[in-house]
Parts: structure tokens; C-alpha cells; sequence
């Protein structure tokens, strides 16, 4: 496998939203608080398109070029934190590594590009912000050295 790190382009557009579409399910397997919509794959490719749009998000998709297909992506948005330092801190909200390539290190690849562009763009720490019961994305962080930083809780409205 050869993996190949780049920005998300308007070419990547079905593939990208198909990943993120499979973590949002994954989502849900692992925490009945996270259903999924009807029109997943619709909000998927909007959610995508969006992110392209905005100049504080940052995608980014792994390519095995030796297979010639995409193997993961991540996203993270850049965001001000008025009262705190480091001002920005980079949030990564979405990151999904498809099945096959799993324990390859193509998540720590892809957080490791994704460092480098929060960096660039003036971030002074980067966060993960994830489903509660996720114990695998929870693994992963503990293993990268992230440390909690705030928690968040909800009540049914």
C-alpha cells in the first residue's frame, strides 16, 4: 500500500460523502443517541460541499494509489476561542478509515497531515470531538497523547 495524503477536491465528492456517510452509521451502531437521517447520503454530499465552501474546514482523503482508491478521510474545522489561548484550535469532527484499511496507520497518517495544516493555519491545539461510546475512537486518541479537555452533555428536549 502506498498512501497518498491531499485535500478533498469537488472530483472527490461521491467517495468523500460515502465515507462520511459510513461513519455517521458506525455512529449509530455504537450509540443509539446518534440516528442517522433518511436522506443520509443526500446530507452527506451537502455536508461536503459545504465543507469545501468554507474556508475554516479542512479535509483532507488518503488515497492507496496502489489500489486506486480512497482509504479514509478527516476533517477538522479551524475555530476561535474568544476567551482562551491559544486563540484557534483546530476540531477535528470527522475522521473515518474504511474497513480494509484499518490498523495500517492510515487514521495516524491522516491526523499527522492534519496537525501539520492546523499548525499552518495558526491552531495552537487540535481536538476530537466524537460519539461518547465510540471506544475505538477513544482508543485512538488515548494512543495519539490526546488528553480531555471539556465534556459535553445533552437532555432530550
Amino acid at each position: 500500500m502506498h498512501l497518498e495524503v491531499r485535500r478533498v477536491e469537488e472530483r472527490d465528492l461521491e467517495v468523500v460523502a460515502d465515507m462520511i456517510a459510513r461513519l455517521k452509521v458506525l455512529n449509530e451502531e455504537l450509540d443509539p443517541h446518534f440516528r442517522v437521517v433518511e436522506d443520509l447520503e443526500e446530507q452527506a454530499r451537502r455536508y461536503v460541499k459545504e465543507s469545501l465552501r468554507n474556508e475554516n474546514v479542512v479535509m483532507l482523503v488518503a488515497y492507496d494509489s496502489d489500489a486506486g482508491e480512497a482509504a479514509g478521510v478527516i476533517r477538522v474545522e479551524i475555530v476561535d476561542r474568544v476567551f482562551y489561548k491559544p486563540r484557534l484550535k483546530a476540531v477535528i469532527t470527522d475522521i473515518y478509515v474504511k474497513p480494509k484499511y484499518r490498523r495500517r496507520r492510515v487514521a495516524a497518517t491522516l491526523l499527522e497531515k492534519a496537525k501539520e495544516e492546523a499548525k499552518r493555519r495558526g491552531a495552537g491545539i487540535i481536538t476530537a470531538v466524537y460519539p461518547a461510546n465510540n471506544v475505538i475512537a477513544e482508543m485512538f486518541y488515548e494512543k495519539e497523547g490526546f488528553k480531555t479537555l471539556q465534556v459535553e452533555k445533552y437532555l432530550p428536549l
